[in-house]
């Protein structure tokens, strides 16, 4: 199971994430695991493997939202720079700028 402390760790700001949640912890967690386990990762990722930019943006628009509300910091930073790469319609190898996304995600997925 998924701690605060394990959070931590992983350099999510949690004392944000809670202040957002009510300082509840509970309540936090169970958010952070529908928002980890949200269905816009899947789309995000086919989208760049098929090089759809626009529907990378619109999946990596609505995580954006998700991950900072959430303040999963390790996850909501290269989201932010991938977003607004993918606004900007520019051309270029997303990969690099994916992986961490993934890395940490899975690490999250791995404790739920």
């Amino acid at each position: 199971m998924i701690t605060i402390e394990k959070l931590n760790s992983l350099g999510v700001d949690t004392k944000e994430g809670l202040a957002r949640c009510m300082n509840k912890e509970d309540f936090y967690i169970r958010m952070l695991t529908m928002g980890i386990q949200d269905e816009h990762f899947e789309a995000l990722e086919k989208a760049l493997d098929e090089k759809n930019l626009d529907e990378a943006f619109e999946a990596a628009h609505a995580l954006k939202g998700i991950i900072g509300n959430l303040a999963i910091t390790p996850i909501y930073i290269p989201l932010n720079r991938l977003t607004e790469m993918l606004r900007a319609r520019m051309k270029a190898n997303y990969a690099p700028i994916y992986k961490p996304i993934k890395d940490v995600r899975n690490k999250i997925l791995s404790e739920l």
